[in-house]
């Protein structure tokens, strides 16, 4: 595809949503996290983190939910302390709801480590 091309799509991008990248962690992932963000923001990404995003005496879910509405893609950095985290399935189920067939927005799952992650699809129920 040719730079212009690229170039276009990416101001559509971000013309229509405020964050390109919505991190989804539990925060005793914190410095892996940390790292992740700085680098993508490094890389010209707009990311919604929550120490950078939430202030305090702001109500968390609504911050929460703002990131999650204003986000192009859900990157869920997928633990053991993740799959612990009820905050991680409130994220994670707000997003899908918004775009349940992903037309515009992803879902990307990432591992931090190697440990078992709990099937959170509730289509998949016996």
């Amino acid at each position: 595809m040719p730079a212009t091309r690229v170039n276009a799509a990416v101001a559509q991008m971000t013309s229509k949503y405020r964050w390109d990248v919505f991190l989804s962690h539990n925060s005793r992932d914190k410095p892996q996290v940390r790292r992740l963000a700085e680098r993508l923001r490094g890389d010209g990404l707009r990311v919604w983190l929550d120490e950078w995003e939430i202030q305090l005496g702001d109500s968390i879910p609504s911050r929460l939910m703002a990131g999650l509405e204003g986000s192009r893609v859900l990157l869920m950095l997928l633990s053991k302390n993740f799959d612990e985290s009820d905050w991680a399935e409130y994220e994670t189920g707000s997003f899908l709801f918004r775009d349940p067939k992903k037309s515009e927005r992803r879902f990307i799952p990432v591992r931090l480590d190697q440990s078992p992650i709990r099937d959170r699809n509730p289509d998949r129920r016996l």
